[in-house]
């Protein structure tokens, strides 16, 4: 890797770390501080990013901003953590504490704005009133509103056990194969990765295959020599990202219609959807109590009796 790449791994890593931890830390260690954003395009100039080239992990071309660029490589460092039992755990346990009513296989599908209030109307035929609405934008609004279109990148995720054919990747044997094969930008190259998730034996090993078009079984028995088990999930993985992005407001309609999903044209990982999720719900707060934005721990609890919500 060194006589390959050199010094440029390591300025990478350091790019990533200062440019990420540059965003989430000012975000989260200057709380009371710094203002509420009432556009995607006011956090990223708040953080002074520039625009850099990578397709690793988000499985697009160079064209992406600052952000995107740099949270994408952060996926590609040793650093990673996960939940043990699954990372399910920490949406889980963010539900939980935050004490909602939480309806199960239920969808809102239009939404009214009736002046003074929202009415909102699911899938179930019920019908529930608000007067401050997060929302995403696979819904129907009256009246109709202007939103920049969001394209997804869709990502096509093979998972095979079995065993790589070495001739393929113009080898004389398995275990010459590394346990990731990434591709760079090519459209001649079928996939983008090829990782392995675990080892059985030396000869049955399950892998995970990344792709943007899906990969059929004749393509499959020419890059495995053996195949025991396919599973093929298609998936809207994350926004096609093309710098300079065109955003969705915050505020969709003026009024306390929010977007809390704007801001994943600018970088797409629960971070930071974290991270825009709690500017929104500030920006509620500093809009509907007509205030300086507060920190949510200054929050008064008597303030809940101006929020009318039937949901």
């Amino acid at each position: 890797m060194f006589a390959r790449y050199g010094f440029s791994l390591l300025r990478m890593q350091s790019f990533v770390e200062t440019t990420v931890n540059r965003f989430v830390m000012c975000t989260y260690e200057k709380f009371e501080a710094r203002p509420v954003f009432r556009t995607v395009d006011e956090m990223l100039k708040w953080a002074e990013l520039v625009t850099v080239i990578t397709r690793i992990n988000y499985g697009q071309s160079v064209s992406m901003s600052a952000l995107a660029g740099a949270v994408s490589l952060a996926g590609s460092g040793g650093g990673l953590w996960s939940v043990e039992g699954g990372n399910w755990q920490m949406a889980a346990g963010l539900i939980n504490h935050s004490n909602v009513k939480l309806h199960l296989h239920e969808e809102i599908q239009s939404i009214s704005n009736l002046g003074d209030y929202y009415e909102l109307n699911s899938t179930t035929g019920n019908t529930y009133t608000c007067e401050v609405v997060v929302d995403e934008l696979n819904i129907q609004f009256t009246p109709p509103l202007s939103i920049p279109e969001r394209k997804l990148q869709h990502t096509h995720a093979t998972f095979v056990r079995g065993l790589l054919n070495p001739a393929y990747f113009g080898l004389h044997a398995a275990s010459k194969i590394p346990e990731l094969v990434a591709t760079i930008e090519d459209p001649d190259l079928p996939f983008t990765s090829i990782s392995a998730l675990k080892q059985h034996n030396k000869k049955d090993v399950t892998y995970k295959i990344f792709s943007r078009t899906p990969l059929d079984d004749k393509l499959l028995d020419s890059i495995f020599s053996a195949r025991r088990e396919t599973i093929r999930i298609n998936w809207g993985a994350y926004p096609q990202y093309h710098a300079p992005e065109v955003f969705a407001p915050f505020i969709l309609d003026g009024g306390h219609l929010y977007y809390v999903n704007a801001f994943e044209n600018a970088a797409s990982t629960i971070e930071t959807s974290a991270v825009a999720a709690e500017n929104i719900a500030r920006l509620i707060l500093s809009r509907f109590f007509s205030q300086v934005p507060l920190g949510l721990s200054k929050l008064n609890a008597s303030g809940e009796k101006y929020f009318h919500v039937d949901l």
